[in-house]
């Protein structure tokens, strides 16, 4: 891989959190001939203590990253406080909203850590462009076979930006609220009669 993209390009391995501790090091020891940038989500979630010792452990210059598991502001106060990672990724949709995202990313702003929001689309963009500690966000690949650029959450929302040769342009933004719609053509069915 690294051969193929070259020295300057960023590699970053996601675990989606199915390693223990000691794989978890092993790899990132392994990983580090191939200048990996960052590990990330390597532990489940609540293992603060493996989190930890995997940050101690890891080569020199090579980031830990988790928090897109972690539900609530308590939680990133725990990992920023126990020294778990480099980098926390909350989900605006799963820790509470952009309220609570601000909440968090103050907390990270703190300890001198960077927030780079897992997913969430639209959602995070926004969060980025108003945050000096938030370099970028994750984008999801959502095309079935992962070959174009497609929207997050086609097709129930209408009008949402994607990002152009990995950019996302502040004018794409400019637009009320998130600037994206609910689809009225989208089926949508309630799975509870009360």
């Amino acid at each position: 891989m690294r051969s193929a993209v070259g020295d300057d390009f960023w590699l970053m391995y996601d675990c989606w959190m199915s390693l223990d501790l000691n794989y978890a090091t092993r790899l990132a020891q392994g990983a580090k001939a191939y200048d990996l940038k960052w590990i990330e989500e390597a532990l489940p979630p609540d293992d603060y203590w493996g989190y930890a010792q995997l940050k101690r452990d890891v080569p020199k210059g090579m980031l830990v990253n988790t928090g897109e598991h972690e539900a609530t502001r308590w939680g990133f106060r725990m990992l920023l406080e126990m020294e778990c990672c480099d980098i926390i990724q909350p989900d605006v949709g799963w820790c509470g909203g952009i309220t609570e995202l601000i909440k968090i990313s103050a907390l990270a702003d703190a300890h001198n850590k960077l927030v780079v929001p897992h997913g969430s689309s639209v959602y995070s963009y926004h969060f980025v462009i108003t945050r000096h500690n938030s370099p970028f966000a994750e984008f999801l690949m959502m095309a079935p076979k992962a070959d174009e650029v497609v929207p997050m959450f086609n097709p129930l929302l209408l009008d949402e930006p994607v990002p152009e040769n990995g950019c996302m342009s502040a004018s794409k933004l400019d637009k009320p609220g998130f600037g994206v719609r609910l689809n009225p053509d989208c089926e949508l069915a309630r799975p509870y009669t009360h």
